[in-house]
């Protein structure tokens, strides 16, 4: 079975910012444990190096693209230094620098992708915007789409044995 793990990205101390955060809390109630590795990444960009061994990295975080507030966007960390037009969080392109010394040394994940989420408030504070707590089940939707249902069905049939 490949080994998936979901990073969630972000500052909750400045309300949207941390949309990764709490999309990786409601992960870790809703998957398997056994098989899909939900990490709260936080602002720590070497929360990469926790990685070793995964098949497939999925980052969540605030990305500042010029759509509407809880806007999903989907992209790859090679599309993000191709495109040199996307504006995202400064944590982010820790992670991205990280990524490239794993790339280095051996032990980058084989497939990383991005979910970004369009914020409205970054100010101090603790909650998400009225916006994005209303997008959260799209947001959620749309990782576990990315890890795959059928993936996602053949982990919850392994723990339920």
């Amino acid at each position: 079975m490949k080994k998936i793990v979901v990073l969630g990205a972000g500052n909750e101390l400045f309300k949207d910012e941390g949309i990764g955060v709490h999309v990786a809390r409601i992960l870790q109630e809703k998957l398997p444990s056994s098989s899909i590795e939900v990490i709260e990444g936080g602002t720590s960009p070497d929360a990469c190096y926790l990685l070793d061994g995964v098949d497939k990295l999925v980052i969540v975080d605030a990305v500042k693209g010029g759509c509407e507030p809880g806007a999903i966007y989907r992209f790859t960390p090679e599309q993000i230094v191709a495109e040199k037009g996307i504006t995202t969080s400064i944590h982010q392109m820790g992670i991205l620098e990280n990524l490239s010394v794993m790339g280095l040394i051996g032990c980058k994940p084989k497939e990383t992708v991005i979910i970004g989420v369009e914020p409205k408030e970054l100010e101090p504070g603790l909650e998400l915007s009225p916006e994005l707590q209303g997008r959260m089940p799209k947001i959620i939707e749309t990782v576990i789409g990315e890890i795959g249902p059928l993936y996602i069905n053949e982990s919850l049939n392994e723990a339920r044995v």
